[in-house]
């Protein structure tokens, strides 16, 4: 059992060091989008495409972010379930002790 929860955290940190790749990726493109889209926006400030383009892309800025702050939301809730259940689990085996069951 020991066993399997070293390897269960150990992919949880590899799982968490690739999804800081991705992230780190996803900021490094965002910014070079954002940069060449600023510059074409300055030459062509009436261009009704370039309009199209700049909302989309603020708009998947917006909602990348959302959805990594979901999963952060959604990782701290399940650790605290986990933690309330092992401490149920606890408690319950500590009144099983005490009264011999």
């Amino acid at each position: 059992m020991i066993l399997l929860k070293k390897q269960t955290n150990k992919m949880k940190t590899l799982m968490d060091k690739i999804q800081n790749l991705h992230d780190m990726e996803y900021y490094a493109n965002m910014l070079l989008m954002t940069g060449i889209v600023k510059k074409w926006s300055e030459a062509k400030p009436d261009n009704p495409d370039l309009k199209k383009l700049i909302d989309a892309l603020l708009k998947v800025t917006v909602y990348v972010p959302r959805l990594q702050n979901d999963i952060m939301k959604y990782k701290m809730a399940l650790s605290e379930y986990r933690y309330d259940k092992n401490k149920a689990l606890l408690e319950l085996k500590e009144i099983k002790e005490k009264y011999e069951l």
